[in-house]
């Protein structure tokens, strides 16, 4: 059956009623949720704003923690916090924002509130609290505001730069007896004004790291680059300077970035030899000098600094070389860092090998007594460990930023620890002749003669005399601490230990063997022997020592471990420690 029209209208109106009903409660559920979410959500932006306050002043109060105790602090830190919450105080909330502080230290990982006035803090935990009143939530809820707090904690630290040894320092002061270490070390002849072009120019590894090819800190310190990309970015950030007095500089990189030597060496990482973190402002900012750079990069392989396998002795009665070698195992290293950190070690150089020196065309012996004899044969050794050790920045005492100057330099101090070092040679000679028996009683004395020869003494004997001629030096100290000042240490470094030099005024001879006809003669009966042989062998104008072995010793100190140990500070037993750089009061947050 068909409705009618006035039926269908009707039903439509019955229903009108449902409709609204709904959509009324669907109205009051939104404004509700919507109620919520909007102070829910201002309550999440006013914690993200006290956060944000926190970490502020945190760092803002910890540029004052220098080493000072609670109680000195605690005035200059109020006075900082009102500061910087005014500046910092645009925070969601009803007024301003409760800003609060505590002095600690950071054990585990975790903070600590210092229990005692005079303890000495090196962390600021704050914190920061702001409310937010409801709006709409408060219709349909009990809470009338929402609580935000937040804390930060944040640590002053101070770091600083030093170096271990270095190229430099004899580079500067004109001696060109470094030069041969230097080229065989980099496979290209430079004069001395090349080197010293180098030793002059000095950049910072924040231009390094603005190189294109590098871009970043990061890259330069643990990534690998190529030796050649390393040169090449370095030239880059010289000319970057449009500084005119690195022409010279600039002149020597091109000639080492197109040497054999650097094409052959394969990629670095800087970071190995350079014992700096990525993110140390102040070892990013420190002026070090090219050369110094460019030296210790060229070791970022794992190969040895420097080594010659071979010798010329250059020295009458010696052989034309030597055998074996002596090898540089390291160059000189900078460290940048906290105090009592990992990055702030640096590793002294080793100087390590042995070398066997055959001696010939020996000169004759016109002992007193007994006549000529001939030294038919003697040989010898040099031995050199060059103790390596390290050096690490150390606090207390604290790192100290002053003006630089006379009256107020920067301080800061390194504890150098070196190992067992020696420099030594030694000369073995065999001194022998036929000799009448009658000039031998006269030395030895007729029964020990007798009990070698017989009863029937022969009138000549085959006198034999060997002896050991020993010059050198052998040092342990302990670890010592070294205290820097910028002024002078950073042209002027602090020595430990003593120089790599042999002193020929310092052989000590010493006779091991003496026989007669072959047969061995105690040397308590060969005293006088004895006697004679070192006399004739210390003789300032004839002697084995003046002739051959004192001309030698010069020869090795000036033209080989000399210039070496004077070209990166190595000494033995010892280092020289030069400072860099010091930024104090870096904070950063921890927690």
């Amino acid at each position: 059956m068909r409705l009618q029209p006035w039926q269908r209208f009707r039903e439509r109106s019955d229903e009108r009623g449902a409709v609204t009903l709904l959509a009324a409660l669907m109205i009051v559920v939104l404004m509700v949720s919507g109620a919520f979410a909007v102070d829910l959500g201002m309550t999440r932006v006013a914690r993200a704003d006290v956060q944000a306050l926190a970490d502020v002043v945190a760092l803002d109060l910890a540029r004052n923690i220098d080493g000072r105790t609670a109680q000195e602090l605690e005035p200059v830190l109020d006075a900082a916090l009102a500061a910087s919450v005014a500046r910092n105080k645009t925070v969601l909330g009803d007024g301003d924002p409760d800003v609060r502080y505590e002095l600690g230290t950071m054990t585990g990982g975790r903070f600590a509130p210092v229990t005692s006035a005079t303890a000495v803090p090196s962390t600021v935990e704050v914190e920061a609290h702001a409310s937010v009143s409801y709006g709409f939530a408060r219709v349909f809820s009990s809470e009338e505001h929402g609580d935000a707090t937040q804390t930060a904690d944040a640590q002053s630290s101070s770091t600083a730069c030093f170096k271990l040894g270095t190229f430099v320092a004899a580079v500067r002061s004109g001696d060109s007896t470094v030069l041969a270490p230097l080229d065989d070390l980099f496979g290209v002849n430079l004069d001395l004004v090349s080197y010293q072009g180098l030793a002059n120019a000095d950049l910072r590894l924040e231009q390094l790291a603005a190189v294109a090819s590098i871009g970043s800190p990061e890259h330069l310190l643990t990534s690998t680059i190529t030796y050649a990309d390393l040169l090449q970015a370095m030239a880059e950030a010289l000319t970057r300077e449009n500084n005119g007095s690195n022409t010279v500089a600039l002149q020597a990189l091109d000639k080492l970035i197109s040497s054999s030597t650097t094409a052959s060496v394969g990629l670095i990482r800087l970071g190995d030899v350079l014992h700096v973190s990525p993110t140390d402002v102040a070892a990013l900012q420190a002026e070090l000098n090219v050369l110094d750079i460019i030296g210790t990069a060229r070791l970022a392989d794992g190969d040895y600094f420097l080594g010659v396998p071979n010798i010329q002795g250059q020295v009458p009665g010696v052989g034309f070389q030597f055998s074996g070698g002596i090898y540089l195992v390291a160059a000189a290293r900078m460290a940048c860092g906290a105090p009592n950190t990992v990055d702030a070690k640096a590793k002294t150089a080793q100087l390590d090998g042995s070398v066997h020196i055959d001696f010939t065309n020996l000169p004759s012996l016109n002992v007193a007594g007994l006549g000529t004899l001939q030294t038919p044969k003697g040989d010898g050794s040099i031995t050199v460990v060059g103790g390596g050790g390290e050096g690490q920045l150390i606090a207390p005492p604290a790192v100290h930023c002053g003006a630089n100057t006379v009256a107020d330099p920067t301080t800061f101090s390194v504890r150098v620890a070196t190992q067992l070092a020696a420099y030594k040679m030694a000369a073995n000679v065999t001194i022998a002749a036929d000799v009448k028996v009658s000039d031998l009683l006269g030395q030895v004395g007729l029964g020990a003669l007798t009990n070698l020869l017989g009863a029937l003494l022969p009138l000549k004997a085959t006198l034999e005399v060997k002896v050991a001629l020993n010059v050198g030096t052998q040092s342990s100290p302990p670890a010592t601490t070294v205290g820097l000042k910028i002024p002078p240490n950073d042209q002027t470094p602090v020595s430990t230990g003593g120089s790599m030099y042999l002193d020929p005024s310092s052989v000590v001879p010493a006779v091991t063997s003496i026989t007669i006809n072959g047969k061995v003669l105690a040397l308590a009966d060969g005293a006088n022997i004895v006697n004679l042989v070192v006399q004739a062998l210390l003789d300032p104008s004839k002697g084995f020592i003046d002739k051959s072995l004192t001309p030698l010793i010069n020869n090795i100190n000036q033209e080989f471990i000399g210039p070496v140990a004077r070209m990166i500070g190595l000494r033995l037993a010892g280092a020289d420690v030069y400072a860099v750089k010091a930024r104090c009061g870096a904070p950063r947050l921890v927690g």
